[in-house]
C-alpha cells in the first residue's frame, strides 16, 4: 500500500551568511513555511528542527501529503423569496450566484435554516496536488522572511547574501519552484574547499547523509558537538555567545589548540588578553583549572584537520603581533594618569546638545554627591570617562571602563575608585560595590534625564541611544544593591546639573516622561528578573513605582503571602462604589477635610470594618501586614451584607463611602488588590 505522504526538503543556498543572523533567518523560514503547509492542509504534524550552516538554510519535514484533503462546503446563497422570479426561472441574483461559484444553475438546490430558505450549492475545496502547490508557497515563504537589512542582486530579489541554488524535493518528486532567475534543482553544493562543487540528490531521504559525505553538518547542534563534545579542552572558559558564533561559521568544524607566550599574563590584564582573543581573533580562552588564565587558546577551523601545524602556527603568530600591539597600547596609556586625561575630555563630544564628555564628567561628579556617594564615589565618577582618551581602548572600544578600573589600579588610586569606575557598564549583574553602583546610576541616569530633556525618547521600533538598556541597568542596580533611591528625585538632581539648555523640554514635561519610561522598566524587570504576573505587577506598580527597592519588597511580600482571592474579590467591590460616586481621589480628599469621625458608624458592621482596618500594622514588614490583610474578607464581606452603602440620608451615605475609599487607599500601600482578582 503505497503512503500517501512524502518527507518534504528544501535548501536556500547562499554565499556566507552573517554568523548572528543566521539562525534567525532559518528559524523565520521554518515559521513562514509550517503556517502556509498548515494553511494549504497539506500537513498536520510538526518538523523537524531548523537546520543551517554559513552557506545555506534548511527545512525538512518528515511528512507532506502528495494532494491536498478533499472536502464539500455548502455555500449560501440569496434568500429563495429574491432568488426566483414568479415564473419559477432563476432572477438575476440566482443566476448571479451560479456564475460566481462556476456551476450550472441544475446544481443549486434549495436549504432551509432557522432564518429562512435559501437558495445553496455544495462546492468542493481542496484536492490539490502537493508538487503544484509548493512552486507558489516556497518562495511566498522565503520572500516573507523578516531580514535586518538586504541586497538586491538578480532584478528585484533581494535578501541578506546573495542566494546561489536552491533545492526542493517531495519525496522523491522535484519541486521546480523559481526565485528570480533560479530554479530549484535536485542538487546541492559541497564544503567550499572540502566537498564536490556539486551533487546530485535523489530523495528529500537522502538528508542529511549526502551533505556529510560532502562535508557539511547542517544541524548545529551536531557541530556544536563536533566542537564542544568528547574532545572538549579541559578549563576551557564558557562563553555561549562565542560558541553560537563559531557554530554559525563553519560547516565542517574541527579544534586546534594554541600557544602563546606566559610573560603576557605577568604584563597584561587578563580582560585585555580574552578580549583580543575572542573579539578580534575569535578564539576560546582556556583556564588552568584556579580559575586563572592559562598561555594557551582554541581556535575553531571550518576544515577537517591541521596535520602539519601550519594553521595553528599562523594563528599563534597573529595573536602574538595582537598582543604586542595591546602591551604597546597599555605601557604607553600608563605614562599619563587618569586625573591628567580630565582635559582630553572636553574635546570629546558626548551628545551634540549635551556637550563633550568632560562636562559629563563634572555632572557626574556633582550627581555622585547628591545621590549620596562618599569621596571615592565621587572621585570613581570624576574619572570614569577618562579612558575614553586612551589608545587601548580606541582599539578595543569593548574594554571601555575595565580599562579605566586597571589604569586605576596601577597608579595606586584606592581600590573602591578602581572597581566604581570598572563596574559603570554592567548590565546583566549589579555593581560590586555601593561606590560602583552610584558611578552606574550617575552615568546612566545623567544620559538618560538629558536625552529626554531634549525630547529623544524611545519608541516602539527605536532606541538608538540604548536608553531601555540603561533604564534596566538602573531598575537593576537599585534594587540588587539595595539602594531606596526616588528615581524622581535623582531625575530632579540630574536635570539641575544641566542647568538651562534652550534645546530642553520643560521639566515637568521631562519628569512626567521619565517617570513612565522607568515604571514600564521596573515592570518588565519584576516580570523578567523576580518572576511577576501581569496582575501582580499592575498591582504593585499601582501603589508606587517611584522607589523601585521598595516595589520589589512589597512584590516579594506578596508573592510569598496567603491566599488573597477572597479578599481582593470584595475590595474590587469597594472601589468600583467608589469610583461610581465620584472617584477614590474625591473621598480622599474629603477625609483629609473632615476626618471620618467613628461615632457615625452606627453599625456593627461598619464598626468592625473600622477597627479591623485601623489595627492594621503599618511598617516595612509587608509579610506581616498582608497577613492581616487576609484576614480583612470577612469584615469587608459583612460590611457589603448589612450595610446599605448608598443610603438615601446624605450624610450616612457620605461616611460609608468615605469608610470604603479610606480602606480601599489604606489597602493600596503595598498594591491595588483589586487588580487581583479574579474576573
Amino acid at each position: 500500500m503505497l503512503s500517501n505522504t512524502a518527507p518534504l526538503l528544501i535548501e536556500i543556498g547562499c554565499e556566507e551568511l552573517p554568523a548572528a543572523a543566521v539562525q534567525s533567518l532559518a528559524e523565520s523560514l521554518l515559521q513562514n513555511l509550517m503556517q502556509r503547509l498548515l494553511d494549504a492542509h497539506l500537513t498536520e504534524g510538526a518538523p523537524e528542527s531548523s537546520a543551517w550552516t554559513p552557506r545555506r538554510l534548511i527545512f525538512r519535514h518528515p511528512a507532506i501529503h502528495l494532494r491536498q484533503p478533499q472536502s464539500e462546503e455548502i455555500i449560501a446563497g440569496p434568500p429563495v423569496r429574491i432568488a426566483f422570479k414568479p415564473d419559477g426561472s432563476l432572477s438575476a441574483q440566482g443566476a448571479g450566484f451560479a456564475a460566481k461559484n462556476g456551476v450550472s444553475p441544475e446544481a443549486l438546490f434549495r436549504q432551509t435554516t432557522p432564518k429562512g430558505e435559501y437558495l445553496a450549492v455544495r462546492k468542493k475545496t481542496g484536492g490539490g496536488a502537493a508538487s503544484t502547490l509548493l512552486l507558489d508557497l516556497i518562495p511566498e515563504a522565503i520572500r516573507a522572511i523578516p531580514l535586518p537589512r538586504s541586497m538586491r542582486w538578480d532584478g528585484e530579489l533581494r535578501f541578506l547574501r546573495p542566494v546561489r541554488w536552491l533545492l526542493a524535493l517531495h519525496g522523491e518528486t522535484l519541486i521546480p519552484f523559481r526565485l528570480g532567475s533560479l530554479t530549484a534543482a535536485a542538487e546541492s553544493r559541497g564544503h567550499r574547499t572540502l566537498g564536490k562543487p556539486r551533487f546530485a540528490v535523489a530523495s528529500a531521504n537522502d538528508y542529511p547523509a549526502r551533505w556529510k559525505k560532502n562535508f557539511v553538518i547542517p544541524s548545529p547542534a551536531d557541530r556544536y558537538a563536533a566542537i564542544f563534545g568528547p574532545t572538549r579542552v579541559p578549563f576551557q572558559r564558557e562563553d555561549i555567545e562565542l560558541e553560537n558564533t563559531l557554530v554559525n561559521l563553519t560547516e565542517w568544524p574541527s579544534t586546534i589548540v594554541g600557544e602563546f607566550d606566559p610573560a603576557y599574563l605577568k604584563t597584561l590584564p587578563a580582560d585585555v588578553l580574552i578580549t583580543v582573543m575572542r573579539d578580534h581573533q575569535k578564539y576560546l580562552a582556556v583556564g588552568d583549572g584556579s580559575g586563572n588564565l592559562a598561555p594557551k587558546f582554541i581556535a575553531v577551523l571550518n576544515q577537517n584537520s591541521d596535520p602539519k601545524g601550519l594553521i595553528r602556527h599562523g594563528n599563534e603568530r597573529v595573536l602574538r603581533a595582537r598582543f604586542s600591539d595591546a602591551q604597546f597600547f597599555f605601557d604607553t596609556d600608563r605614562k599619563r594618569s587618569l586625573r591628567d586625561r580630565l582635559p582630553l575630555l572636553d574635546q570629546v563630544t558626548f551628545q551634540a546638545k549635551l556637550g563633550s564628555y568632560g562636562a559629563k564628567a563634572k555632572r557626574m561628579q556633582t550627581l555622585a554627591a547628591a545621590l549620596g556617594g562618599n569621596a571615592d564615589a565621587q572621585q570613581g565618577a570624576l574619572l570614569a570617562k577618562c579612558d575614553l582618551t586612551t589608545e587601548m581602548v580606541k582599539e578595543f572600544p569593548e574594554l571601555q571602563g575595565i580599562m579605566g578600573g586597571h589604569y586605576a589600579h596601577a597608579e595606586g588610586l584606592p581600590e573602591t575608585v578602581a572597581t566604581a569606575i570598572a563596574d559603570q557598564y554592567r548590565w546583566d549583574t549589579p555593581p560590586r560595590s555601593r561606590e560602583g553602583a552610584v558611578v552606574s546610576l550617575a552615568d546612566k541616569l545623567d544620559t538618560i534625564a538629558g536625552m529626554f530633556a531634549l525630547g529623544e525618547i524611545p519608541t516602539g521600533s527605536a532606541d538608538p541611544f540604548a536608553l531601555r538598556r540603561q533604564g534596566n541597568g538602573i531598575i537593576r542596580t537599585l534594587v540588587e544593591c539595595q539602594l531606596p533611591l526616588s528615581l524622581r528625585h535623582a531625575v530632579e538632581q540630574t536635570l539641575a546639573g544641566y542647568g538651562a539648555i534652550a534645546e530642553f523640554h520643560p521639566a515637568a514635561e521631562t519628569l512626567a516622561a521619565t517617570a513612565a519610561f522607568f515604571t514600564e522598566r521596573l515592570s518588565f524587570y519584576l516580570r523578567d528578573a523576580r518572576g511577576a504576573s501581569t496582575n501582580q505587577a499592575v498591582a504593585v506598580l499601582a501603589s508606587g513605582a517611584d522607589i523601585p527597592l521598595d516595589a520589589a519588597q512589597r512584590l516579594a511580600a506578596l508573592q510569598k503571602a496567603p491566599d488573597l482571592a477572597a479578599v481582593a474579590a470584595v475590595v474590587k467591590r469597594a472601589r468600583s462604589i467608589v469610583r461610581k460616586e465620584g472617584g477614590l481621589d474625591k473621598w480622599i480628599a474629603q477625609g483629609l477635610a473632615q476626618p471620618l469621625d467613628p461615632a457615625a458608624l452606627t453599625q456593627p458592621a461598619a464598626q468592625a470594618l473600622y477597627a479591623a482596618v485601623k489595627s492594621l500594622p503599618e511598617s516595612q514588614d509587608y509579610a506581616a501586614e498582608l497577613q492581616a490583610i487576609a484576614s480583612l474578607a470577612l469584615p469587608l464581606e459583612r460590611f457589603f451584607t448589612e450595610v446599605r452603602v448608598n443610603d438615601p440620608d446624605p450624610a450616612l451615605r457620605a461616611t460609608r463611602l468615605s469608610l470604603l475609599a479610606s480602606t480601599v487607599a489604606r489597602l493600596n500601600r503595598i498594591a491595588d488588590f483589586a487588580e487581583l482578582a479574579v474576573s
